[in-house]
C-alpha cells in the first residue's frame, strides 16, 4: 500500500504540523454520491487499530487499519490557486466519482 504526497502537500501540512506528536488522520467515511469520501483531520491521539501510512519529511499520516484498503495509490496535492486552493486528495484505483470529485466508489 503506498501513498504519495506532493512536496508542496508536505510542506503546507508540515505548518500544519508543528505540534510535536500531531499528524494528519485520513479516514474514508460513507458518503456522498459515489459512495465514499475522505475525512482528514489533524489529531494527536493514536489507537491501537492505527497504523502509520506516511512517515517523513516532518509530515506523519495515520490511518485505521479498516481504511487501509481504500488508501493504496492515494496522492496527496496541495494546491493555492484561485478556484480550487487546499489539498486534494486523488486516488487513481477509485473505479467512480461523482461530478464535484468529492467522493468515489472502488
Amino acid at each position: 500500500m503506498g501513498i504519495t504526497i506532493t512536496e508542496d502537500a508536505k510542506r503546507k501540512l508540515a505548518e500544519y504540523l508543528n505540534e510535536g506528536d500531531s499528524f494528519l488522520r485520513i479516514a474514508v467515511v460513507s458518503g456522498g454520491c459515489s459512495g465514499s469520501t475522505y475525512n482528514a483531520v489533524i489529531d494527536s491521539n493514536m489507537t491501537e487499530t492505527d497504523k502509520v501510512v506516511f512517515e517523513g519529511d516532518g509530515v506523519r499520516i495515520v490511518a485505521d487499519s479498516r481504511d487501509l484498503l481504500f488508501l493504496g495509490g492515494l496522492n496527496i496535492d496541495f494546491s493555492d490557486d484561485l478556484i480550487q486552493s487546499g489539498f486534494r486528495l486523488t486516488n487513481p484505483n477509485a473505479i467512480k466519482s461523482c461530478g464535484c470529485g468529492s467522493s468515489f466508489g472502488v
